[in-house]
């Protein structure tokens, strides 16, 4: 059995944000959880929120304004996700 070290998160900043991060519009680099800034849960909610309207929304993964767009299943009329058209991602 192996010791697990906890270990602070280091800081995450504008500069050390993966790219796809600093492109995202929904991201801001001073955000820090508890400060009303943008959470995962916000984002994936608004994301799903738009798709569900039949939207194509702002991908998560790459940052493309328009990328993700409403995926259609064989359940209905309504969107059972999403996909990238520019990097391929899935919601959903």
């Amino acid at each position: 059995m192996s010791a697990a070290t906890l270990v602070p998160p280091l800081p995450l900043t504008f500069e050390t944000a993966p790219a796809a991060l600093r492109t995202a519009p929904a991201v801001r680099a001073s955000s820090r959880v508890g400060d009303g800034g943008p959470t995962l849960d916000r984002a994936i909610t608004q994301a799903w929120e738009g798709l569900v309207a039949g939207r194509a929304v702002g991908c998560l993964v790459c940052g493309s304004q328009q990328g993700l767009k409403p995926r259609y299943g064989a359940s209905g009329p309504a969107p059972v996700g999403g996909r990238c058209a520019d990097c391929g991602s899935t919601l959903g």
